[in-house]
């Protein structure tokens, strides 16, 4: 999956088509141009949540410097999604019933949706067929993670994963907006990557996933799932949580769950089943729990 550092394209200028280098290098820049990195709050929280020492307390003085954030944590934590008893006002208490997990995931959705809101997508791009397909792989990684006995702490992890898996591909069209509406065209008989390898020789959205990750400082298994969801079966690839997106990104492109731009037959890797300990039949029975289960993801990303 290592792409080539330099490759050939073409770009359309006044004087017609012109040879234009898509470079590791020009991906870079241009995402230097559109992503700006992630809050200095939201960094901090993931920093705090994943080292296993932090205490409650030390992860709400950093939230407390954010009142959208803590906004968020008090909205969620008091929301149907977790249907407490009680009302929670207190912020550290907050963070102590949610859980490291969950405040992390909350910091990093939080973020990545704010940062997409200010773009304005590729004109050939739709951004709400788009967040839905996003959403329901997601939800469908959870929904796979649970089936498999996953302990409930880590679900979320798996949601976020399949939540961002695809997040290369709108960034993709900010920087090249002209050469996305060639790949949304092509994508319908070659699928998404062969569209890319067509139209920019290789370098698309897995890589920019991948580049997005590191400036980020997303997790490593985050970063692998940006930028292998589509190869599973290669060195490095085979983690649990790829694993599992990639089989949720297939049950949803299968029952065209938002966004499909391949509009080929898809099959999963049995590879996959088998490394995961699950059954075939494990599409049937998510895609029956699925439509809840993105209601209740949505009232997630809403807080």
């Amino acid at each position: 999956m290592c792409p080539r550092c330099e490759v050939a394209g073409t770009v359309t200028g006044r004087g017609g088509r012109m040879p234009m280098n898509y470079s590791l290098d020009l991906v870079a820049a241009k995402l230097d141009e559109n992503m700006p990195s992630l809050s200095p709050t939201a960094t901090k929280v993931m920093e705090l949540a994943n080292d296993l020492n932090c205490s409650p307390s030390e992860l709400t003085k950093v939230i407390k410097l954010d009142p959208v954030l803590s906004a968020k944590v008090l909205k969620l934590v008091n929301s149907s999604y977790f249907a407490l008893s009680n009302t929670i006002v207190s912020l550290e208490k907050a963070i102590i019933l949610l859980g490291l997990n969950t405040i992390r995931n909350l910091a990093l959705s939080a973020a990545v949706l704010s940062q997409m809101e200010r773009k304005r997508l590729a004109q050939a791009f739709d951004g709400e067929a788009f967040w839905l397909h996003s959403i329901g792989v997601g939800a469908a990684a959870k929904l796979i993670a649970r089936k498999r006995g996953v302990e409930k702490k880590r679900l979320e992890d798996f949601f976020i994963a399949g939540l961002l898996h695809d997040l290369g591909l709108p960034v993709e069209g900010f920087m090249f907006p002209e050469e996305m509406k060639r790949i949304v065209v092509a994508a319908a008989e070659v699928g998404v990557m062969g569209a890319e390898e067509e139209v920019l020789n290789g370098v698309g959205h897995c890589v920019v996933g991948k580049l997005l990750a590191d400036r980020w400082r997303l997790s490593l298994d985050l970063a692998k799932v940006m930028a292998l969801h589509h190869t599973p079966w290669i060195e490095g690839a085979e983690t649990e949580l790829n694993l599992t997106v990639y089989l949720a990104n297939v049950l949803c492109k299968t029952i065209g769950v938002g966004l499909v731009l391949d509009k080929r037959p898809v099959d999963c890797d049995p590879m996959v089943f088998e490394e995961l300990g699950v059954e075939p039949s494990i599409g049937k029975e998510i895609a029956e729990s699925l439509r809840c289960e993105i209601e209740r993801a949505k009232e997630f990303l809403s807080v």
